[in-house]
């Protein structure tokens, strides 16, 4: 059978820098899999190129078995979400109008139908309060879970998190990441580059382990942080207070 969601052999460089070096993974429907590594490995890189927002130069991308180059862009970006790390908000819109711009220019929504959907999606990540706020009325976790809300308004095949709490205080990323747990409980398929510990302990069913351009190492959560295969990966780990004392 296969799997939802297939990346083969990706290959990306930036002028002589050859970032991605052929990177496979795939995803089944309804798993959640945590990229980690240094910066400076391809994470970002792997993700934009999944969803086409940075055209790969070779290599296989393919969802429920289409080839994801072949596609029209907007359709398949509807069903490949992105939360960028950034929030990338229009600030001149409320939390609603946030979401309801797309559902309304990608998917045709009636206005109504929009704002219902866009209502129903706040209120799913704990934000029904603050509809009407503007980003600059909202903390850094709450525009997160905005941004979140969008892509989910969208009702993706598969959501693409590109660090999502690495632009927040620490005791912002909690309520970030308790938003995704719940996502990950309700059977989203996501791809999630983070080095949130704890995330990838409680909701990963594998950890993805890049460095150099490469995938290293694939593992559930616990047999990674316990036992890693690799040196660079056990390095990794220590140098993220995971080390052998996890």
């Amino acid at each position: 059978m296969a799997k939802l969601l297939e990346v083969e052999d990706i290959r990306k460089s930036f002028g002589s820098t050859e970032v991605l070096k052929g990177v496979s993974l795939s995803l089944d429907r309804g798993e959640t899999k945590v990229i980690m590594g240094s910066s400076g490995t391809g994470k970002s890189t792997l993700l934009r190129c999944v969803n086409r927002l940075d055209p790969a130069d070779s290599g296989h991308v393919r969802l429920d078995g289409e080839e994801v180059t072949d596609a029209n862009v907007n359709r398949m970006r509807q069903r490949i979400a992105f939360v960028f790390q950034d929030f990338n908000l229009f600030l001149h819109l409320s939390a609603r109008d946030n979401i309801t711009i797309g559902l309304r220019k990608l998917r045709k929504m009636s206005k109504a139908d929009a704002r219902q959907r866009a209502d129903r999606e706040l209120d799913r990540v704990g934000l029904s309060d603050r509809a009407d706020n503007y980003p600059s009325q909202l903390s850094g976790g709450q525009q997160q879970r905005v941004s979140i809300a969008r892509a989910l308004a969208m009702d993706p095949d598969v959501l693409l998190f590109d660090e999502p709490t690495s632009a927040l205080d620490p005791e912002l990323t909690g309520e970030v990441v308790s938003v995704m747990q719940s996502l990950a409980r309700d059977g989203m398929t996501m791809l999630v580059v983070s080095h949130e510990v704890g995330f990838a302990r409680r909701a990963a069913d594998a950890v993805i382990f890049m460095d150099g351009g490469h995938v290293l190492e694939e593992a559930p959560p616990k047999e990674f942080f316990s036992a890693p295969k690799h040196d660079r990966a056990r390095q990794f780990l220590t140098a993220i207070g995971e080390g052998e004392a996890a």
